[in-house]
């Protein structure tokens, strides 16, 4: 694919924005940069999770008012986003509870996973699948912080 034009790249990031900027979602920027890197891959998106101890979905959400946890919203998310990440080709390849930060900042983190996608692209096509937005509402529900970095692997494929 040759690379996307700016024009392309602000259609791609004006569509994004109605995902909710900054937070626990990329600010215009990140989005753009992303989008204009165009990553071959394999890509693995390192996710820091903190969770809300009682998820917070809308008013009017049929979960609005239950006693769902903030991991158990976040899980719900995480069924949809696995579905869409293995159908592009993806992988979650770590995820774990965090135990104790031993080494850094005092930041709580409850979970951390690694998802790995075929590209930017793969990425890209999930996050604007409308069946994938629909299950945003459980990750807001249940986050309450998160870091997401962008990173390749330096070691060689498995044999």
């Amino acid at each position: 694919m040759p690379p996307r034009s700016e024009e392309e790249i602000a259609a791609l990031t004006k569509e994004l924005e109605k995902h909710g900027l900054g937070g626990i979602n990329p600010d215009a920027d990140q989005i753009h940069d992303l989008i204009a890197a165009d990553r071959d891959g394999p890509l693995q998106f390192v996710n820091l999770l903190c969770y809300y101890d009682q998820a917070r979905y809308p008013k009017g959400h049929a979960l609005d008012g239950t006693a769902i946890s903030g991991a158990d919203a976040y899980a719900r998310y995480g069924l949809i986003a696995l579905e869409h990440v293995t159908r592009r080709g993806g992988r979650l390849a770590l995820y774990n509870d965090v135990h104790q930060v031993l080494i850094g900042g005092r930041d709580h983190w409850d979970q951390v996973a690694i998802m790995e996608y075929a590209d930017t692209e793969a990425f890209l096509d999930m996050i604007l699948d409308p069946d994938y937005v629909a299950g945003l509402v459980h990750r807001e529900a249940g986050l309450a912080n998160t870091v997401v970095m962008v990173t390749r692997s330096l070691l060689p494929p498995p044999a």
